[in-house]
């Protein structure tokens, strides 16, 4: 990152936009024009436009941004806040639907993690996820859904097209991939039971939140393995510290992070959410490290967007606004190699999953 005054005023309304009022310090503003397309561009990138416009909201009217981008701005969030409404709507039809044929999914990520910010139809909803325990309820729950007619997305893929929302299969809880860390994880689950959360009026079973923070950090080291992760999925680690920081059990929980070989990553991750996110230093399941880490995780965020689907050097548009990962091998090998001293168990297993069994995008 440049430091520049505009991202000096993204980080802010961030800021605000999650934890609310805080200090009041707009010594960043007034922005330009220009300044002000540029940084609602960057709130797209990285998919948290509605956090940011909470922050905005907060803002004297002299720093406003100009009436057209505020008028662009608010019809984008309605979008948003509609999208969500539309995707609980989706998932109690799913969840419907699936335990009426005898399967129990539960719901990853996605929903379940807005319902801990303190405006969820402002977090940018992408897929439904849902997670079976057995592969023999995974493919039932395919079974049933080409019965039903609903299309997918790709032959052979689990993703389908429910009405207008992406439904997403799975029988992966963790995005771990050290094959020694299974023991660990069926523990943690085994300690903590499943939870719900209402969405359209439906109880929906989901993680129980000192299992879900582990689920979401492995989701988001994933992704910063492969092509790189935006700050939506950092917001969501945050709002859930934030949420339950005294359920989690934050020795035992640096304790596993330790066992699992992640803890020099989380030092960097800690950071980013203190310095750029904002949380409080208090909220974190453990003190965070006094050496700050060598490993500047925002400047990478900050510059692929979500799911690195912003990076100009390793993306390239195809068809209208498809967009094809370019470079492949060569940028999984750089990226490898940058994480390897953080997450070295990780780092070293994660190509065999990666090139022998596909790592999605999402």
């Amino acid at each position: 990152m440049d430091n520049t005054n505009m991202e000096k005023a993204f980080f802010y309304l961030l800021k605000t936009g999650l934890w609310g009022e805080g200090k009041r310090n707009e010594e960043f503003f007034p922005l330009s024009d220009d300044e002000w397309s540029l940084l609602y561009k960057r709130a797209r990138e990285q998919t948290v436009e509605a956090i940011l416009y909470d922050g905005i909201l907060r803002l004297r009217p002299e720093n406003l941004p100009p009436r057209l981008l505020q008028i662009k701005w608010s019809v984008q969030v309605d979008r948003i806040e509609r999208r969500n409404q539309l995707a609980n709507k989706h998932i109690a039809e799913q969840y419907e639907f699936f335990t009426g044929h005898g399967l129990q999914p539960l719901l990853l990520k996605g929903q379940g993690l807005a319902a801990t910010y303190a405006n969820p139809s402002h977090r940018v909803c992408g897929d439904i996820d849902w997670y079976f325990e057995r592969k023999e309820e995974l493919a039932l729950a395919r079974l049933q859904l080409t019965r039903l007619g609903v299309p997918k997305l790709l032959e052979g893929s689990q993703v389908y097209f429910w009405k207008e929302s992406e439904l997403d299969l799975h029988d992966r809880l963790f995005d771990l991939y050290n094959p020694f860390s299974k023991k660990i994880l069926k523990q943690l689950r085994r300690d903590f039971p499943d939870t719900t959360v209402t969405l359209d009026g439906k109880q929906i079973p989901i993680l129980a939140p000192q299992v879900q923070v582990l689920q979401v950090a492995a989701h988001i080291l994933k992704h910063s393995l492969a092509f790189g992760v935006g700050l939506r999925q950092f917001c969501d680690l945050a709002s859930l510290y934030n949420n339950y920081y005294v359920e989690l059990e934050g020795e035992r929980l640096n304790q596993i992070y330790n066992r699992l070989g992640l803890s020099r990553w989380f030092t960097a991750v800690h950071q980013l959410l203190v310095d750029n996110i904002g949380l409080r230093k208090e909220k974190l399941p453990f003190p965070v490290s006094k050496t700050p880490s060598s490993l500047a995780i925002i400047d990478e965020v900050w510059t692929v967007g979500n799911f690195g689907f912003h990076d100009t050097s390793n993306m390239e548009k195809i068809e209208g606004d498809y967009m094809l990962r370019k470079n492949r091998t060569a940028t999984l090998t750089k990226r490898l190699l940058k994480y390897f001293p953080y997450v070295p168990k990780e780092a070293f297993w994660f190509p065999f999953i990666h090139f022998f069994n596909g790592v999605k995008d999402r």
